[in-house]
Order: C-alpha cells, then structure tokens, then sequence
C-alpha cells in the first residue's frame, strides 16, 4: 500500500501534542488495553449502574483469533466529568482490544479532525471521536490499522439485534477494473457508511470506503485510480489475528492458493493476494495480475 500523504497525515495527528488529559486510564479509573476482563470488571464497577456480558458464538471482530467478548455498560458516571450512557469493552483472545463509547461526554475527548467527522486524540492512546454520532472510540495499533472506528458497533442497540455478517470473500460487483472514478461513487455511496477522498501529487487518487461487508465484517476498501482516473487496485484492510478466517473465506471462493510464501497467499489467477506481513487483501486487474506474478517470482528467486 503506497499512499505516504495518508499514513503521514494520520501518524502526525498521533504525535500532536496532547491538549486534554483523557488517555484511557484516566476516563475509566485505570483501564488499560490489553486488560484482563476480570481487571475491567473491577476497575468500572464504582462508575456504571448496570453491565452484561456477551460471549459471541460466532467470532468476527478482526482482532479475535478465537474468542470474542463485549462488555457492555450503560449510563457510566466517570467523576461526574465524563457521563456516557453506553460503554462496550471488546474482548479479543481475553485481552482488552477495542472500547466503544456512546453519549453526550464524547465531546470532552478530542478535537483534531482528519476524516469528515471523525476527530482524533493526540496521545499513546488511539482515540477517534465521532462527536455528531455521539460516539467515540479507544482502539489499538492494530485496531486503528484496520479503521475499527469506521465500525457501527452493533452492541450499543438491542442484544437481539446484532447482525450476521456475510461470510463471503467475493469482491463486491461494484469494483470494476478501469471504470471513471466519478462513475463509480455513486454506487460506492450506496454500498458504504462513508467514504473519502484523497488527491496524490503524482495525480493518482484513491477513495477510502468504509463499512462494505466482506469475509466475516464490515470493512475498509481503499480504491486506488490511475491519473486517468480509471480504477487499478483494491486494498481491503484487515487483521493478523483472522488470518486464517481469511484464508479460508478466500479458499470457499478460488479455491486452494496458487502460490504462497511467508508474505502471501496468491488467489485466482494471481488476481487476490492475502498479504501476511500486513494483514489486507490486494486486489487487481489481470493486466496488474501478470506485474504482481513477475515480482513475487523473482523475489522468491533471489530469496
């Protein structure tokens, strides 16, 4: 993935200096990630009138390898400072990995905007605030790597509410190798919570979209185009812990890879590629395919 203008854009919001102090310890008494559920359950009990437990059955967060649990707590009082009326631990593997935030009191977390309506904490704590939806987000290094602030955490409504997600790998129809860009938004619109769109100096684009569901959770595509304005690459971004999941979403689709090694899994035609030292999925046209194929081969050949 090669798009410097968006990583450097987001790692320096990380490295602004900060201008409150709601790092995750101190808005709720102490937490960490990586926390056992155990040390969450004690550390919130003082702040929230009621909680409940989910073990989810059918395990999708991108972060869980084999097991997923959320914690969900309601109308949250944190030295009547910061009130929220939701608050969701994500549990991955029995560590703290993720916490979603709903209320009025996300408006105290943060105020640098880098996407349309999402501001961002400056801190050692990944914070994302989506101040309209009242919502806000604590999130890892690899939970931001996979935009999990994109998701619309289903455990703020109703329990019997949560969706099934598709299972299916099959790129969306939408994605069309070599259509105009301006063409094209229109039906992403209609597949994606929101979408954004990034100009390079060396006149490519790409349009981030956010929320399409693919294998197991709504995702982030990034499309990329040429300076024709014509669609070349796909980046789907996922997690190292799912892996797995991944492949074999990929396998129920292509069937069994036709080239693999200690960075890739190679799918139909060496047109979709798990990559393995960092966790997405590229997509590409066949004329991108044979381009993709030379490379590995002769990466593979000095290796």
């Amino acid at each position: 993935m090669n798009h410097k203008t968006y990583l450097l854009g987001l790692c320096a919001i990380f490295f602004l200096p900060q201008t409150i102090n709601s790092q995750i310890a101190n808005v709720f008494g102490g937490v960490e990630m990586y926390d056992s559920l155990h040390a969450v359950e004690e550390k919130m009990q003082p702040y929230c009138q009621s909680s409940h437990l989910i073990n989810v059955e059918k395990v999708s967060f991108p972060l869980s390898k084999k097991k997923e649990e959320q914690l969900i707590y309601q109308d949250c009082n944190v030295h009547d400072f910061f009130l929220f009326k939701s608050v969701v631990f994500t549990f991955a593997d029995n560590k703290l990995s993720m916490i979603s935030i709903y209320g009025d009191g996300v408006s105290k977390l943060a105020d640098v905007e880098f996407y349309k309506g999402y501001k961002f904490f400056a801190g050692n704590d990944k914070l994302v605030v989506a101040e309209e939806k009242k919502q806000a987000f604590f999130l890892t290094d690899e939970g931001l790597h996979a935009n999990l602030f994109s998701w619309d955490n289903p455990y703020f409504g109703s329990i019997d509410d949560v969706p099934d997600y598709t299972t299916s790998a099959l790129i969306p129809e939408v994605f069309k190798f070599g259509e105009n860009r301006a063409r094209l938004i229109p039906d992403l619109d209609s597949i994606t919570t929101f979408s954004s769109i990034m100009d390079f100096p060396n006149g490519e684009s790409q349009i981030d979209c956010f929320g399409i569901e693919y294998a197991g959770f709504p995702r982030k595509f990034e499309a990329k185009f040429d300076k024709e304005e014509k669609l070349y690459k796909l980046w789907i971004l996922t997690a190292k812990q799912e892996e797995l999941r991944i492949k074999n979403a990929l396998g129920r689709v292509y069937g069994r890879p036709i080239f693999t090694n200690d960075q890739w899994e190679v799918f139909n035609d060496w047109k979709v590629s798990l990559r393995k030292d960092k966790p997405e999925i590229l997509v590409i046209s066949a004329e991108g395919a044979k381009k993709h194929r030379e490379w590995l081969l002769a990466k593979t050949t000095k290796q």
